[in-house]
């Protein structure tokens, strides 16, 4: 029902209504005599509610809601008479059920017929119910409140909502999820009506601990902050969906909204726990930002730090460190020891940073320390040198011991750079500026590395070119006899003469070789040269001698280098007699299995093999046994120390003593004065190379050194 204010003729409307009703007997006698007191018209209000009252209960309540007048009907339901009826406010009678809020607004309206079941409250508490019609008179402030009793029904229905709620409780309970409903108290303020499941119970929340609780209680103030957001989302109407953590476990919960008309009246929640996948993933997110080995963070982790912390503090420095001849410690010892040296590299460089610094792995050899205080160039320098001082101490591994040196370049934010990527490649160049003064020292940037950084650059394609375009060149360093002071064999060097540059150093260009993979193509080409040389005098006469050719460690582990040589030999036609293979020491502790096979391969060519910069490496004896080779040479470290450092004369006896233990040969290399040599020959050392007899010399000088066959006619 929806009118306006009646007057009597809607009582009538009424009469008829009931009229129509299939009522009992008596009931319709009583209607019967409703019409007759209606049909002279009755003004007399009370007299026409009273005719009603065995059909209905009936009531008159002023604006206020004070009883007027009270049926018998009404006071037997609730227990009381008339007497203490009429003259109370008929909201004394009504129960605090959630069914009576309807009324109390439109009791605030008072404008309408209102039509709906009403709970109430008799003497000692005793509950009843009215299907309630109330209709605001039109000739005066007043309501006729009619009222069906319904009592029955209701209890009917509660009985079977207890049941539905009883087993809508066992479902809910044994699931295996979580199950919550949520309502509003006032704006901003939420609790929970329900709250069950298995999921529930693990977790320790369940409907009896949350019920009447504020999500303050619940979970303290910043995390009730995050959930009240959520709710409010879920009362404005909004399904969402989202991820949170209780306890240290992860879930996944939906919201979704009840609506009743266009009002949103609670919201229903459901939630699965996630840690498992949750402590996945942030597993893979670790290995895609933490290197494997030191479980450092990455490069892609500084990439994604650096402009956060850039923005964060007015002053960020980098030290990029990267550690020398580390290559020689995988060659020599192999990748496990290599992979132990950088874990205790990078736990030693961790070690002294203080708390807020980080240290990034950025891979290979290469660390990156990210300072984050304010600190003084004086004080930067200080802590880099201790960092140094760190790295070079004392390493026991496979039952040697070894040392590592560093280099550290430091650029500054915002001294220095002003973006993460420029900071990042300032620390780089400073680092690699580092080589210009000696391994194992601390830089900071400065603006004119640039230049040496783009010549770096510039030179890595010059040689490229330098390679591909045969601009390489070749000389020869004589090999002599001790005893005799005869030419005995050479030893190939490749040099370079840049259009522009000059003559650059190999020292300079061999190291660029190695860091770019050039290094290569540089060995294949000066192998195919010197053997193309060597056989080019042998035709044109002269008395043929033995080429030394010196082959990186990553040429002489590859499984088909001999066959390489081989087709060298082929193609310049070089007897493999006159060819001679040295290898570093270093080089063949590397994958040494490998390096023996292929060995014995060029050995059963034909070919020559010596060890070069021997005592310089890591190699043991019982390797050095198993290498066929012919020659071992000093490294010249040792050669120019003899004359005048006792130790280096008995390092070098020991090592002619060892050589000759073997049946092996020695060549003495960087011989500079008549007083080593005399020493070499005092000890019976085989050959030497050295300034004192010939420095590296062009192939149209190092014809001048070599032996015309003689020809008979």
């Amino acid at each position: 029902m929806n009118h306006s204010k009646i007057d009597m003729d809607t009582i009538f409307d009424l009469y008829n209504t009931l009229k129509r009703r299939h009522l009992d007997d008596a009931s319709r006698q009583l209607v019967d005599e409703l019409g007759r007191l209606l049909v002279p018209y009755i003004h007399t209000q009370q007299h026409l509610l009273r005719s009603l009252s065995h059909v209905l209960s009936v009531m008159l309540i002023d604006k206020n809601g004070t009883i007027l007048y009270s049926d018998d009907y009404f006071s037997e339901l609730a227990n009381y008479e008339n007497s203490e009826i009429e003259g109370k406010s008929f909201h004394e009678f009504l129960s605090s059920s959630a069914d009576n809020d309807v009324f109390h607004h439109y009791w605030m309206e008072q404008e309408e017929v209102f039509d709906g079941e009403l709970g109430f409250i008799g003497q000692e508490d005793v509950p009843f119910w009215m299907r309630t019609v109330i209709v605001p008179l039109l000739d005066e402030p007043s309501y006729i409140v009619f009222g069906m009793d319904i009592t029955r029904q209701k209890q009917g229905e509660a009985r079977q909502l207890e049941k539905a709620h009883s087993d809508y409780s066992r479902t809910v309970q044994s699931l295996v999820n979580l199950v919550f409903k949520v309502k509003r108290i006032e704006k901003g303020v939420f609790q929970y009506t329900l709250f069950e499941g298995k999921l529930a119970e693990d977790i320790g929340l369940t409907t009896d601990v949350v019920q009447g609780q504020t999500l303050e209680d619940l979970y303290g103030h910043s995390k009730a902050q995050f959930y009240q957001n959520k709710y409010e989302r879920g009362f404005q109407g909004e399904v969402l969906s989202y991820k949170h953590n209780y306890n240290g476990r992860y879930f996944y919960t939906t919201l979704s909204p009840i609506h009743q008309g266009e009002r949103v009246v609670e919201v229903i929640g459901s939630s699965i726990e996630i840690t498992s996948y949750q402590e996945a993933e942030h597993r893979i997110q670790h290995m895609a930002s933490h290197d494997p080995l030191t479980d450092l963070p990455n490069r892609n982790k500084l990439q994604e730090d650096l402009p956060v912390l850039m923005e964060k503090y007015d002053k960020v420095s980098l030290m990029f460190c990267n550690l020398d001849r580390f290559k020689y410690i995988n060659d020599a010892m192999g990748y496990i020891a290599g992979d132990q040296v950088i874990k205790l590299m990078g736990e030693r460089i961790e070690s002294v940073i203080e708390n807020g610094d980080r240290v990034y792995r950025l891979g290979g050899d290469e660390f990156i320390v990210c300072l984050l205080n304010d600190q003084s160039s004086e004080e930067l320098t200080r802590q880099g040198h201790y960092i140094l001082q760190k790295i070079v101490q004392p390493i026991h591994i496979m039952g040697k011991e070894i040392f590592m040196t560093a280099r550290i370049g430091t650029a500054r934010y915002p001294v220095d750079c002003s973006t993460a990527d420029e900071l990042i490649n300032c620390a780089n160049i400073s680092m690699q500026y580092c080589k210009r003064n000696g391994r194992h020292n601390f830089l900071f940037y400065t603006p004119n590395m640039n230049e040496y950084h783009d010549y770096q650059i510039s030179m890595e394609g010059n040689l490229r070119e330098a390679i591909s375009r045969n601009e390489l060149c070749l000389h020869y360093q004589p090999k002599v006899n001790v005893e005799t002071g005869f030419i005995s064999g050479m030893e190939a060097l490749v040099r370079w003469e840049h259009a522009e540059k000059g003559f650059i150093s190999p020292g300079e260009f061999i190291p660029l070789a190695e860091e770019t993979g050039l290094i290569t193509q540089l060995d294949e080409w000066v192998l195919q040269e010197a053997c193309r040389q060597n056989q080019q005098w042998i035709d044109a006469g002269y008395a043929p001698e033995r080429v030394a050719v010196n082959v990186s460690a990553n040429e002489i582990q590859q499984t088909d280098f001999a066959e390489k040589v081989k087709k060298v030999l082929d193609e310049t036609g070089l007897d493999p007699k006159y060819l001679e293979i040295e290898v570093t020491e270093n080089s063949v502790m590397q994958n040494t299995d490998q390096c023996i096979r292929t060995m014995q391969d060029l050995k059963a060519l034909g070919v020559s093999l010596s060890i070069d910069d021997f005592g310089t490496g890591y190699s043991s004896l019982s390797y050095l046994r198993k290498f066929p080779i012919h020659y071992l040479k000093i490294d010249q470290a040792f050669i120019k120390g003899v004359d005048h450092d006792p130790s280096d004369s008995e390092i070098v006896k020991v090592m002619i003593q060892l050589a000759d233990a073997f049946k092996l040969q020695v060549v003495a290399e960087g011989v500079e004065n008549e007083e080593v040599l005399q020493f070499l020959r005092e000890n019976h050392c085989s050959y030497y190379q050295g300034y004192y007899f010939s420095k590296p010399l062009p192939p149209e000088e190092m014809e001048q050194y070599l032996t015309k066959k003689q020809t008979y006619s």
